[in-house]
């Protein structure tokens, strides 16, 4: 008896095992949470090329209203619906103000609000175990990283997140009041993006679904207060006519989408299983099963299965959908992973708390100032301005705006706007479908130019462009170079102009 005294006191004695006093159980636990956040330290830095049409666009609206016929082409006529009216307002009021670093703050900021929300959203369906929010918020937070750009949808993500968690707070609570804010969130997506307000009837269906009670093999439907749920979603449905342009902007995306034209923008590309996307959706994915497989109890929360699978097919089918399932895909993680534990409360020795946290101290200081001071040393050399800014800022210097005929390319017809021109086209491939303007199909016509379908000169004829801003990749490029109506008149490692010669004489 004595010896098995004897040896336990000397396993005590090797393993050190102590109890953390409480306040350093929450420095402890305050330090992994602050780790969670660290992927917004670095944040892009660069403003998108879809601020310049953006900022025009906000621009716009506040000098002249809400806009019905397309203000910033040379195309007369065209039926428009500004369907990010009020984002491009936001961001203009900032640009205008603070210029490009009040922007990119702003980016910054929603970054840390999303996350903020993950956080909490995995806090609740975990039951608050530290492990499985560590793991699902920092995942969700890495993902995120590539998809914050300074466009309308980190505003969507952010709306979308805070529904689910609306909702989440009701599912567990009973009350009624937490789905209150879903109508005046859905008022806000309609007039911050409105493509993409249906996609907040999409991303709650699981939870729609979820709200029936019943079994299905080993998926289990939950059963809740339906009598609030579904008016609640009639509500935001209702909400949604609350925008300048009424039913017209509740129904822009099935307007806008489905186009082979519009396919060839890279992001409305299908993610490909070769591809950094492609691999990280299929291994979330898998990470899921291979979790929910390891663990005992085989019973699920259906939505919780169906929230990353119907996103996930959503993020394969197009590149600009990966969003949505960084940002409502990933968190479902915490739920497989609740019950999980580590021994907050326990550790070998004192020592190895201090050691613990210097080690993770020092990583964060050495990793994220690194990055941060190499990243914006890059930013000040490269400034705000895009690539096409050297050849805009030629033509504003040396060619007669009054009377000139502009041709740009898809990427770089927003920049010409801003810089107060109206070029052929600009990055908003929706605007330039027949579907929408109930005048023209260009994206087509800009599709068959760059495919070889359609003969440059036909296209130029119909136009009568005084000048060509091209760029490396562009077609044009092999036809204006022996064309003798052209003469070019600048170029750079990107970009050339080419000028009507009759224009000289």
């Amino acid at each position: 008896m004595r010896n098995e005294k004897q040896q336990l006191n000397s396993v005590s004695e090797q393993t050190e095992i102590i109890d953390l006093p409480k306040n350093q159980q929450k420095q402890t636990r305050t330090l992994l949470i602050a780790l969670m956040f660290l992927p917004c330290l670095v944040v892009n830095l660069q403003l998108d090329n879809d601020i310049w049409f953006l900022l025009t666009s906000g621009r716009y609206v506040l000098q002249n209203g809400i806009p019905t016929i397309e203000p910033f082409t040379l195309h007369q006529g065209f039926s428009f619906l500004m369907q990010q009216w009020l984002s491009a307002s936001i961001f203009w009021s900032i640009y205008s103000k603070l210029g490009a670093a009040g922007v990119l703050a702003l980016l910054f900021l929603v970054y840390v609000a999303i996350v903020f929300v993950v956080f909490q959203l995995t806090k609740l369906i975990s039951d608050n175990n530290i492990a499985a929010m560590f793991f699902a918020t920092l995942l969700t937070a890495a993902a995120l990283k590539p998809v914050m750009f300074t466009r309308p949808m980190i505003f969507t993500m952010l709306i979308l997140l805070c529904e689910l968690y609306a909702v989440e707070r009701f599912i567990r609570s009973g009350k009624a009041a937490w789905l209150i804010p879903l109508p005046i969130l859905s008022i806000l997506q309609i007039n911050l993006h409105a493509a993409m307000w249906p996609m907040q009837f999409i991303i709650l269906l699981p939870y729609m679904i979820d709200s029936f009670r019943f079994k299905l093999l080993f998926l289990e439907g939950q059963g809740y207060a339906k009598q609030y749920f579904f008016p609640a979603i009639g509500l935001m449905f209702a909400a949604g006519f609350l925008n300048p342009y009424g039913w017209s902007a509740m129904t822009y995306v099935f307007r806008s989408y489905g186009f082979a034209e519009i396919n060839m923008v890279m992001e409305m590309q299908a993610a490909d299983i070769n591809n950094g996307s492609g691999m990280f959706i299929f291994g979330v994915f898998f990470l899921l099963l291979a979790i929910y497989l390891l663990k005992k109890e085989r019973k699920t929360r259906l939505r919780y299965a169906l929230l990353p699978l119907g996103t996930a097919v959503l993020a394969l089918s197009s590149a600009r959908s990966f969003a949505l399932f960084a940002a409502c895909g990933i968190f479902p993680l915490a739920y497989f992973l609740k019950d999980v534990t580590i021994p907050e409360g326990k550790i070998k020795s004192q020592q190895n708390v201090l050691k613990l946290r210097m080690v993770l101290l020092a990583l964060v200081v050495l990793v994220v100032g690194g990055l941060t001071v190499q990243r914006v040393v890059k930013a000040v050399q490269e400034g705000d301005a895009p690539a096409v800014s050297q050849a805009m800022n030629y033509l504003v210097e040396h060619e007669e705006k009054d009377g000139m005929v502009l041709y740009t390319g898809y990427n770089d017809g927003g920049y010409a706007e801003y810089m107060g021109y109206k070029p052929y086209i600009d990055p908003r491939a929706e605007v330039f479908v027949m579907k929408n303007n109930q005048k023209a199909d260009v994206m087509k016509e800009y599709h068959d130019l760059q495919y070889g379908e359609l003969y440059y000169k036909d296209m130029m004829d119909r136009y009568g462009f005084t000048h060509m801003l091209i760029s490396e990749g562009d077609i044009l490029i092999v036809y204006l170079a022996y064309d003798k109506d052209y003469e070019k008149i600048y170029e750079d490692d990107i970009y050339q102009i080419y000028r009507l010669k009759s224009l000289a004489n």
